[in-house]
């Protein structure tokens, strides 16, 4: 077993960087020793590595557009000439109409079944290492079991019925467990390591901690309802108790909400990060390419080549208060000029380089006889959230936070609201997160109710990859907001979990697709 763990790290090594923000020297290897690797800090390090560059493959990738495309948040449109269409499958992301065949499904479904095979492969090791002391083994141990948790609820969240595989030397190919048992497995296991994961410190930043933990477990209780699982106790105290939790471990809202999102921006609200660097040479944040404007770099002064892909929902950003700051810092609207000359910028048709909120269909350009059709190149909103430098080529520095403190304060209103619990403190939570946005509290709201805690979830969490699960809680995940694009959604209560895709039968034919959807074929 040594042996082929020592060879399966020896290719995963060899191309991997060690995240920045934990201050781990990068480590490049070509062989590894089959009886002892795992025995000196270095090595223990890398393996931990390779773990937390998986969160790199959550976001800006395929969950993004699962999520957000998938929700009322973001749209991938055709643009003039084809770009992005492939195949038509970011449009059936928007329409609801994906399959076992959709590509966006299919890279989701391999990159987080790859991360848990990473986190169980790692685990086996640390398990057998002797270079620790028992409680470095536990903490660390711990940590990675925490990222494996984070996938795990992950598949479960978008998939629903999944297997569960927690053993790395189990080489059985395995079936779908209900959602019932992988939520039941997930209580236990996170309720099991909380206390064992490092502490939130700014040592620890870019970790797998107890904050994430606790963080995790809110999340578990606040969906339950919505997944239909069962739970022992009442889930929304327990959600309360997991905020709580979080809430005591000394994480600070950032006077500044664009400290979260700025360039190498070491966040104090920050509880489980994804270390992006402008060195990344895999996996790398690539979100300039993949929301602006294929000349927009020049505005920028920056080398990257964009794409010029995902927008937002233009009714989605018509939600904003345009007096509310996040408004302007989170959408790229309006004219773009080269940086260095002045210049208004063009289009590849020769039209100023306007980014608009409305996107409407060019007459003419519809595609397999329905309604959806091309977009102007300038159509839509940017993402403008993560500030984009001047040295940008390949890859952004900027972080990402899968976990921050501020949705933990939302989190917590929602559950004192759902469980009829105390709405004054629920209108206190939400009124620190608008207070931070405006600067001053003269947009603060006298009494939230669902309604207004969905909207500031919209507001303060625009890209991060909450739409479609939110969406699903709130119970408005058949609409778009995109009404000029004539694509109706398709509705069903199976659209809330997506289909598992048919190469992942082919190489496991112990799955079962999930219900109502066709069955694999042979």
């Amino acid at each position: 077993m040594k042996k082929i763990i020592a060879i399966w790290f020896a290719g995963i090594l060899s191309m991997i960087i060690i995240p920045s923000c934990t201050d781990l020297d990068e480590e490049v290897y070509d062989k590894l020793p089959a009886d002892d690797f795992g025995s000196t800090e270095i090595e223990v390090k890398a393996l931990m590595g390779t773990v937390y560059n998986t969160l790199k493959t959550y976001w800006p990738g395929n969950f993004m557009y699962l999520s957000e495309n998938g929700g009322s948040a973001t749209v991938t449109p055709t643009r003039t000439g084809g770009d992005w269409y492939d195949g038509g499958q970011y449009r059936e992301i928007f329409t609801h109409e994906w399959t076992a065949q959709t590509g966006v499904v299919r890279s989701s479904w391999n990159a987080a079944s790859t991360a848990i095979g990473t986190c169980n492969a790692t685990i086996s090791v640390l398990e057998n290492s002797t270079f620790m002391t028992d409680a470095q083994k536990v903490e660390n141990i711990a940590s990675m079991r925490g990222v494996r948790a984070f996938w795990i609820y992950t598949m479960m969240d978008y998939w629903g019925n999944v297997p569960l595989v927690t053993d790395y030397s189990d080489k059985e190919l395995p079936s779908v467990r209900p959602r019932q048992e992988v939520f039941d497995w997930l209580i236990a296991e996170v309720n099991e390591i909380a206390e064992q994961c490092p502490a939130g410190t700014q040592a620890n930043y870019g970790k797998f901690t107890k904050g994430s933990a606790y963080f995790l477990l809110a999340k578990l209780f606040l969906n339950a309802e919505a997944w239909k699982v069962n739970v022992s106790g009442n889930a929304w105290q327990q959600c309360i108790a997991a905020c709580d939790k979080v809430l005591s471990l000394g994480y600070v809202l950032e006077p500044n909400w664009e400290t979260n999102f700025g360039i190498n921006d070491r966040s104090q609200e920050g509880i489980l990060t994804i270390c992006f660097s402008e060195t990344d040479t895999q996996n790398r944040n690539q979100l300039m390419c993949q929301t602006l404007h294929y000349a927009d770099n020049l505005s920028d002064g920056a080398k990257y080549g964009a794409w010029n892909g995902v927008c937002a929902q233009p009714d989605y950003v018509k939600l904003f208060d345009v007096e509310d700051p996040r408004y302007e810092a989170t959408y790229r609207i309006g004219e773009r000029r080269n940086r260095e000359t002045g210049e208004i910028l063009k289009t590849g048709q020769g039209d100023p380089l306007i980014y608009t909120v409305d996107i409407s269909i060019i007459p003419g350009t519809e595609y397999d006889g329905g309604p959806w059709g091309a977009v102007v190149q300038e159509a839509g909103a940017r993402c403008q959230k993560w500030p984009y430098s001047t040295t940008l080529s390949n890859a952004k520095g900027n972080h990402f936070h899968i976990f921050r403190l501020t949705d933990i304060y939302l989190v917590k209103a929602e559950a004192l609201l759902r469980s009829g619990g105390d709405v004054s403190e629920a209108t206190r939570l939400v009124n620190v997160v608008r207070e931070r946005a405006y600067g001053d509290a003269t947009h603060n709201y006298a009494t939230v109710d669902l309604q207004k805690i969905q909207l500031e979830r919209r507001f303060e969490l625009a890209w991060e990859a909450w739409s479609r699960q939110d969406d699903i809680r709130f119970g408005d995940f058949d609409k778009s907001y995109w009404a000029a694009s004539n694509s109706p959604r398709k509705t069903g209560d199976h659209l809330k979990l997506y289909p598992i895709p048919q190469t992942a039968w082919q190489t496991n034919q112990n799955l079962v697709q999930n219900p109502v959807y066709p069955p694999f074929q042979q």
